[in-house]
């Protein structure tokens, strides 16, 4: 959420002022931004790529995935490393959680590929919220 301004909005009086005067559980709003911009993209080459990524959101789930059925490979999560990489196509990542993915972009060359959000808020019977970021060439 951003004022007129164009600045990030966040509330400075909490929903109970006197005991948590910062506090805003829950606070979503209308714009999810990724390493400081709204509706990013990333250009990159085409080879493999590790991603670390948080969710650095106070309540918003994330279910991420790539189109063309790209697939993610994890390789840790909160508790470490893992034995072997997990292949998934779609990812859930909750309020602090962080992963390490390998994501291999070799044979896109020249393409652009979105990596969309249907997380629903709230999780998980709440409204879908469709988010998307072009990784592209």
């Amino acid at each position: 959420m951003f004022d007129t301004a164009g600045q990030l909005y966040f509330p400075d009086k909490g929903l109970n002022p006197m005991d948590h005067p910062f506090w805003i559980p829950e606070f979503v709003r209308d714009t999810i931004v990724v390493n400081g911009r709204s509706w990013p993209y990333l250009q990159v080459d085409p080879k493999r790529y590790r991603f670390m990524m948080i969710n650095g959101s106070n309540a918003r789930f994330y279910r991420l995935s790539l189109d063309k059925n790209v697939p993610m490979y994890v390789i840790g999560t909160d508790g470490g490393y893992l034995d072997s990489p997990v292949r998934v196509t779609s990812l859930v990542i909750g309020p602090g959680e962080r992963y390490q993915l390998i994501i291999d972009l070799g044979k896109y060359a020249g393409k652009t590929l979105l990596m969309t959000n249907t997380g629903r808020t709230p999780f998980p019977k709440g409204t879908a919220t469709l988010w998307i970021t072009k990784i592209t060439k």
